[in-house]
């Protein structure tokens, strides 16, 4: 008669091998590319909110910029390069 039991015992000790070597590779390889996508993801988020404050400050300063130019009404003798106004 075969011996069964060795033969399981075997197997089974190799698919706990193989089991134990994926695992392996998981935590090994693939939990740190997570871990650096995570933080690019992060870096990604931040110089985006700078860019948008940016042009939040960008798009403050030229609307200040044209409500100053609309309030000023110009002289002749103030335009800056001392031309006449033209008569509409």
């Amino acid at each position: 008669m075969p011996n069964v039991d060795n033969q399981s015992s075997a197997s089974g000790s190799f698919g706990y091998l193989l089991v134990l070597v994926l695992f392996a590779l998981v935590f090994v390889l693939v939990l740190p590319l997570i871990g650096m996508l995570y933080m690019d993801t992060l870096v990604v988020k931040r110089e985006a909110r700078q860019q948008m404050e940016k042009v939040e400050k960008l798009r403050k300063s030229i609307e200040d910029e044209r409500k100053k130019d609309a309030d000023t009404v110009l002289l002749p003798h103030q335009f800056p390069d001392g031309r006449a106004p033209k008569n509409p």
